[in-house]
């Protein structure tokens, strides 16, 4: 939680935080900002103090809401440096400088952001050039950000809520779309006769995606057939919705005003399932129902992976760990935390140090792919533990695998 980086920095010896760059897709910078809807900031945050926001003066009404101090970047005068030089580089060096000393910063400060590794590399050696008396450093693995988001506090978890309600109605009101549509040898069709295709069924989504407020920040996954068969194919948008055809729906869609995602997946086939289709899906649920009636807190995330392993190699199924790099079978780790960012801690992966704990958020879906034999199967939900253990899941949509065709 935001409440344990104070902790974490004293860990690990960090006496401030620096998170710079532009906002999107800069999860520790929306994560300081409280969501602030800026375009580029900088957060300064001092171990045992509240997190500071620098903005240009053109943002500091949308930077006012997210509750933090401003300070507006002309306090590190900008137009000056840059008179002065004619050089943008320069400025900003010079600009950094002047925020180090208006925040009296010193002893050890990490740095997150956006920026290229080239330019990154080039500005933070000069910057410490500028900055004897500080040591500059950064983090090359799991970082402080990921640490402290392991779990989330009450204001993070509403967040969820909302955006998992408002998914889930987006799934069920893509199935009765598609299911309103008439069939004709073994395919669905528009009024106008021509088939519904995968690019059809992604564009009805993603008006009631923009319906709910919710954006797609990355491609949704509707793959049908042979392409449900590769875990990450987004599906054809040209490919026709047939009749006893498994489809592999993974939405997983963003909240654009808070920036947190949920992640669900159903595997459904239209009309009917085919006898090979349906015996993996209810190994697949078999799997799904075994971790979720052993999930508990105290509990390593590798055992539940090992425990998807040992279901599925039962059944003759290749795994990670009875195949390493297998392309059939269960092929993937079990799950992921979700909250800012799609993926996050903790895994559920093989050798996973990582532990359950209240107020964690993840997924569970384990699959089954064989895409020589024209089918893939997974099933996702988004999971909570509350503060007293209590497991629950954000994902009610039901987990038919056939679904009906008038």
């Amino acid at each position: 939680m935001k409440s344990d980086l104070d902790r974490l920095m004293e860990e690990r010896g960090f006496d401030a935080l620096i998170v710079y760059g532009p906002a999107e897709g800069n999860a520790p910078l929306r994560y300081l900002s409280n969501g602030a809807k800026v375009t580029h900031a900088t957060v300064v945050k001092k171990r045992g103090e509240q997190p500071v926001l620098v903005v240009g003066g053109m943002e500091r009404d949308e930077a006012a809401r997210s509750g933090l101090p401003i300070v507006l970047d002309t306090e590190f005068n900008f137009h000056q440096h840059y008179k002065d030089t004619g050089d943008r580089f320069e400025t900003t060096l010079r600009m950094y400088v002047e925020m180090f000393e208006h925040f009296d910063l010193s002893g050890t400060v990490s740095f997150y952001g956006i920026s290229s590794p080239g330019a990154a590399l080039v500005f933070l050696t000069e910057l410490g050039k500028r900055l004897p008396h500080v040591t500059l450093t950064g983090e090359a693995t799991r970082s402080i950000f990921d640490e402290a988001g392991i779990t989330k506090d009450a204001d993070e978890i509403a967040a969820l809520h909302t955006v998992a309600e408002r998914t889930n109605a987006v799934m069920a009101e893509t199935i009765a779309f598609i299911r309103s549509h008439a069939v004709e040898d073994e395919q669905l069709l528009k009024e106008d006769g021509t088939p519904l295709t995968v690019g059809d069924v992604k564009r009805q989504v993603r008006a009631r995606l923009l319906y709910y407020g919710l954006e797609e920040a990355h491609d949704m996954i509707f793959a049908i057939g042979r392409d449900g068969g590769v875990p990450h194919s987004r599906g054809e948008e040209n490919a026709p919705l047939e009749l006893g055809k498994a489809i592999v729906f993974d939405l997983f869609p963003r909240d654009p005003v808070t920036g947190y995602f949920h992640d669900m997946t159903r595997t459904f086939s239209l009309g009917y399932a085919a006898e090979e289709v349906q015996h993996a899906y209810e190994q697949v649920m078999q799997a799904f129902n075994a971790v979720m009636d052993e999930l508990a807190v105290g509990q390593p995330t590798a055992r539940y992976q090992d425990l998807v392993c040992d279901i599925f190699e039962e059944h003759g199924h290749k795994t990670p760990r009875s195949e390493p790099g297998t392309t059939e079978g269960y092929v993937h780790s079990l799950g992921h935390g979700i909250g800012i960012n799609l993926h996050e801690s903790p895994t559920f992966r093989e050798h996973s140090e990582d532990i359950l704990a209240a107020g964690q958020v993840f997924t569970i879906e384990p699959g089954l792919y064989y895409p020589d034999k024209g089918f893939g199967i997974r099933v996702e939900d988004t999971i909570y533990i509350d503060p007293e253990g209590g497991i629950h899941s954000l994902t009610p949509t039901p987990k038919d695998l056939v679904i009906p065709i008038p």
